[in-house]
């Protein structure tokens, strides 16, 4: 087993459970918009990809439109982003003992640095992270590709063997292999193993802690 000194964490769904908020959001944007959406089996592919992106695949709506959703998801999201977030049980345990360890904890996420943020610092896991590398309000479609690339920009560019990234989509995975690193596909929450393993997930994590194995 390779020793890794820096891990890469996406947000939700990894980390984080916040899929009560985006649900809910989602919905609300929806039915602004005249779309009525009770199947949250259906609402679980937002969680992962930038929302810009999903709209437009699931719905089949235009750009202007998909932005007026993003826009309008967010109008209840900064209200009760917080409130409907959980972290995974054993979360900041694994955190603090990479910490402890010393290595080095980023994130790279599609949700906006803010929500990210102000998420973390409520669920106290905040403190643990050395960088953050999300979206902005004015930004909104970057790849998951980009958003490593500006973590391993952040620490001068350490040799890819020495970086993991941790997601529970295949946009995660396909982000590392797109940028040369290792992948660990969570399976804990709600991410799957067929799309994980299909994606090409170097690693599966079954819980929390099987991180702390590497």
């Amino acid at each position: 087993m390779k020793e890794y000194n820096y891990y890469i964490f996406d947000f939700d769904g990894t980390l984080v459970d916040s899929s009560e908020g985006i649900y809910n959001s989602i919905i609300y944007a929806l039915k602004d918009f005249g779309i009525e959406e009770n199947d949250r089996e259906k609402l679980r592919y937002f969680i992962g990809p930038p929302l810009f992106h999903s709209f437009k695949h699931i719905y089949g709506v235009s750009d202007e439109d998909s932005n007026r959703l993003v826009a309008k998801y967010r109008e209840r999201y900064k209200v009760k982003g917080c409130e409907e977030s959980v972290a995974y049980d054993g979360v900041a345990e694994m955190l603090k003992h990479l910490k402890e360890k010393g290595k080095k904890i980023a994130i790279a996420s599609s949700k906006p640095q803010h929500f990210v943020d102000e998420i973390s610092k409520h669920l106290g896991l905040y403190d643990y992270y050395d960088f953050v590398s999300a979206e902005s309000f004015d930004k909104t479609h970057s790849s998951k590709e980009e958003l490593i690339n500006t973590v391993l920009e952040h620490f001068g560019n350490p040799p890819k063997e020495e970086c993991l990234m941790i997601g529970d989509r295949f946009y995660d995975i396909d982000g590392a292999k797109a940028t040369g690193l290792d992948s660990a596909g969570a399976v804990y929450g709600l991410g799957e193993v067929e799309e994980l393993t299909d994606a090409g997930a170097t690693y599966l994590l079954y819980n929390t802690t099987d991180i702390l194995n590497f």
